[in-house]
């Protein structure tokens, strides 16, 4: 796993343990794909959330993103993340996404989740209040989701576009 582009472009990042299959990077064409989109939206903010080793949050520090946070819960992913994020100005938090208060973030441009695949249809719902007063006005949540999940519409979103990356799918969502 490497950086696609931007300051950082090149620097390898430390990959999950082999043959784990709780940590799911997301693959470096589809983060090259996610980022080509989302040049719709303005920068800013990014929090990356269910982070993993943090490609994508170090992807985008390296793409001119500030500031970047991102937040995993679980081993090995916690471990892999600090590995990763050494000399980096990126702010890591290791805390359950379901538990982050309401408040817990502002004016975020760009939000990723990429929970686990056999949680997101669940957590779409449960979520969807707290990532909408997390997003700025003209911000942007991509949920990455495996390619046979749909999410339910709801009402503080809009469904801007989908896009499958392999066995992947990025739902884009602005606010309503």
């Amino acid at each position: 796993m490497r950086v696609v582009a931007g300051t950082l472009k090149g620097r390898r990042l430390a990959p999950p343990p082999p043959r784990d299959l709780r940590v799911r990077p997301t693959a470096d064409r589809a983060r090259e794909a996610l980022f080509s989109i989302l040049q719709k939206w303005p920068q800013g903010a990014f929090l990356d959330l269910c982070a993993g080793t943090g490609a994508v949050g170090i992807e985008a520090h390296s793409r001119g993103y500030v500031p970047v946070a991102c937040v995993e819960a679980l081993e090995p992913g916690w471990s892999c993340l600090q590995a990763n994020l050494r000399g980096l100005p990126i702010q890591a938090f290791r805390t359950d996404l379901r538990r982050l208060q309401v408040d817990a973030f502002h004016r975020q441009s760009v939000i990723f989740l990429d929970p686990p695949y056999d949680l997101a249809r669940a957590l779409w719902p449960r979520m969807a209040k707290s990532l909408r007063s997390w997003v700025a006005p003209d911000g942007v949540l991509v949920f990455e989701t495996d390619r046979k999940t749909t999410l339910e519409l709801q009402p503080e979103w809009i469904l801007a576009e989908t896009r499958e990356y392999g066995a992947a799918q990025f739902h884009f969502w602005i606010p309503a």
